[in-house]
């Protein structure tokens, strides 16, 4: 997902990398003071590794986990010395969610065949 050798992200490509709108992005930042990307001299937001991994941590907690913004705020305060800096954790959580796709597409499939079969 991040590019090799490559420092900083744009809000964009950020975007595009998580699917998610940049104004979600904006909005998180507003909320929670572990998204502190820099800005760069004409102002443009410039997202290192560590603050796309808070993003993907959030999004997890509010997508997947279904979290309210007031709960993530609590729980990423309660819990901030295991997740946010131990980058493994949230590439586990990707391998998962990926994991979590390919199964759900094999179910949708095993229905599609179960449903063929009936007739």
């Amino acid at each position: 997902m991040l590019k090799e050798g490559k420092l900083y992200y744009t809000i964009g490509e950020v975007a595009e990398m998580l699917g998610i709108s940049t104004s979600n992005i904006r909005y998180w930042e507003s909320e929670f003071p572990h998204i502190k990307p820099k800005m760069n001299q004409s102002g443009k937001r410039a997202y290192t590794d560590k603050n796309i991994e808070a993003v993907r941590l959030i999004q997890y907690l509010l997508r997947d986990k279904r979290m309210t913004i007031e709960g993530a705020k609590l729980y990423l305060k309660d819990n901030r010395h295991t997740y946010l800096e131990r980058s493994d954790n949230i590439n586990v959580v990707d391998e998962l969610l990926k994991i979590k796709a390919e199964l759900a597409e094999i179910r949708h499939e095993l229905n599609i065949f179960d449903k063929d079969k009936i007739k």
